[in-house]
C-alpha cells in the first residue's frame, strides 16, 4: 500500500479548491461540492480512485448532512461518523498516521464554532489550529497564520451572502484561502 506524505501539496491549488469547495457548499451545490472534493483528495493524497471517492463520499456526505439540517439541529452522531470514516482513510494511507477520531472530532467542533461566529474570533482560529495540529502532527501554535487566514476566508460568505443585491467576493476569498494553506504547508515542512 502506498503512503502519502500529507505535508507534500501544491498550497495555491488547494487554497483554489478550498474557496470553491465553501462556494458550492454555501450555494447548496452539493454535487459540485463532492466533485471539487474528489479532485482536491486525490491531488492532495493521492489515493487510489477508489479510496479517493470513497473519502470524499464521506467527507461530502458528513458536510451536506450538517448543511441541510442545520435549523433542525444537525445529528452529530451521524456527521461525527461519517467525519471518522473520511479521517480514517486518510490516517490509514498517511506516511505519518495520526488520532483520526480526534481529528474527526475537532473538524465537528470548528464547524460548530463557526456556526456560531458572525465575525472572525479568537476562538474559531483556536478551533481551526487545533484541527490542523492534528492531523498534521504539529503544535496548534504553529498554524496561526493558517487559521487566522482561513477563518476570515471563512467568515465573509455565509455573512455577505451570494445574491445579486450583495455578492459575496470569491476572489478576495480565494486570495485568503491560497495565503492559508501556504501558510499551512511552510508551517508543517520539516
Amino acid at each position: 500500500m502506498v503512503k502519502t506524505d500529507l505535508s507534500n501539496f501544491d498550497p495555491v491549488k488547494v487554497g483554489k479548491l478550498d474557496a470553491d469547495m465553501w462556494r458550492a457548499y454555501y450555494n447548496h451545490q452539493f454535487f459540485l461540492l463532492f466533485r471539487l472534493l474528489v479532485v482536491l483528495i486525490k491531488n492532495q493524497l493521492g489515493l487510489s480512485w477508489l479510496l479517493t471517492i470513497r473519502s470524499a463520499y464521506y467527507s461530502a456526505w458528513a458536510a451536506t448532512d450538517y448543511r441541510i439540517h442545520k435549523k433542525q439541529g444537525t445529528n452529530s452522531t451521524r456527521v461525527l461518523r461519517n467525519l471518522c470514516k473520511f479521517y480514517g482513510l486518510v490516517s490509514k494511507h498517511s506516511v505519518k498516521s495520526f488520532d483520526f477520531h480526534k481529528a474527526a472530532e475537532l473538524e465537528l467542533v470548528w464547524w460548530e464554532v463557526h456556526r456560531r461566529s458572525y465575525k472572525t474570533s479568537i476562538a474559531l482560529e483556536q478551533a481551526l489550529a487545533e484541527s490542523a495540529a492534528v492531523i498534521y502532527n504539529v503544535k496548534p501554535q504553529k498554524l496561526k497564520e493558517y487559521a487566522r487566514y482561513r477563518a476570515e476566508a471563512m467568515i465573509l460568505p455565509r455573512h455577505k451572502g451570494d445574491d445579486q443585491t450583495n455578492r459575496t467576493d470569491w476572489q478576495y476569498i480565494t486570495d485568503l484561502t491560497i495565503k492559508s494553506w501556504t501558510a499551512l504547508h511552510e508551517a508543517v515542512q520539516n
